[in-house]
């Protein structure tokens, strides 16, 4: 008889475990895009890693700020799909906007998959998966960016990228969004892009 009783509480058990495992992953979309900083922070474990394959890897809270930060400033938001669960790890497509994409002409960019390691209730590890094409999407951008700031002696960029790197900060954000507008206001004016 306890036999009976025991598997089903089992089986309620474990499915309980990982849904709070999707509905952690969940609120941290939810709290991202309300651009809540501090409290999409507390959802993370202190040696969180968060990577974007073939870009780069942030380790910590503190470089997980900063990159909260620079996707507030950047009116960043989320949308996740197609949740599915292998042990600790949190699988779903992210669609992601923000202003900086839109100031440079993509609409969207897809993290597919992203995994959301979670461990004792806290986000452990994110690994971005980017599409290769919108990764050299961005990099052609960025080169457009290079070339127009020689072209016009405007040396923003420089202090915006350091070793090929973005920094980033709310700070920063705010002044790749002023670059982009004369980038833009110079392509217009001039009919290129």
């Amino acid at each position: 008889m306890i036999k009976t009783f025991l598997l089903p509480l089992i089986l309620l058990l474990a499915f309980s475990c990982n849904q709070n495992k999707i509905n952690l992953v969940k609120k941290y979309e939810k709290l991202h895009n309300m651009h809540s900083v501090e409290n999409a922070l507390a959802l993370y474990d202190d040696d969180i890693k968060f990577e974007l394959v073939g870009v780069w890897i942030k380790s910590g809270k503190k470089e997980i700020k900063n990159l909260e930060e620079w996707d507030k400033a950047l009116n960043s938001n989320l949308k996740f799909k197609s949740f599915k669960l292998k042990g600790d790890s949190v699988f779903c497509k992210v669609i992601e906007k923000n202003d900086w994409f839109s100031a440079v002409g993509i609409e969207q960019i897809i993290h597919d998959p992203t995994i959301f390691i979670v461990s004792e209730g806290r986000i452990k590890k994110i690994i971005a998966n980017p599409s290769k094409e919108v990764g050299q999407e961005i990099g052609a951008k960025i080169g457009s960016l290079y070339e127009w700031s020689m072209l016009t002696k405007d040396s923003t960029i420089n202090s915006l990228i350091k070793n090929g790197e973005f920094i980033y900060s709310a700070e920063s954000a705010k002044r790749w969004l002023v670059l982009l507008e004369k980038w833009n206001k110079f392509n217009t004016t001039n009919k290129i892009r």
